[in-house]
């Protein structure tokens, strides 16, 4: 069976966002999900351990969240590796 991923409109910047929105701007209903890189179950939207901290290649010029992915963020910009 195929799951689709559920978009809506980001209210931030208008971009279309995952299920779960961006971080910038994180929907709450959905909650708890499990984390893709600890899996535990988590009741927060802007949830962040270890192996994902390990990961963060994009900050948002908008907020200053930290995200692995750019489509996490309503504007992201990749962290520098200097």
């Amino acid at each position: 069976m195929t799951q689709y991923v559920k978009t809506y409109s980001c209210p931030n910047c208008g971009a279309l966002a995952s299920g779960r929105g961006h971080l910038c701007h994180p929907r709450t209903d959905g909650l708890p999900f499990n984390c893709e890189f600890c899996g535990k179950s988590v009741d927060d939207s802007r949830h962040v351990c270890t192996p994902m901290l390990e990961k963060m290649e994009y900050t948002c010029r908008k907020c200053g969240r930290l995200a692995i992915y750019d489509s996490l963020l309503c504007d992201p910009t990749p962290i520098d590796g200097d």
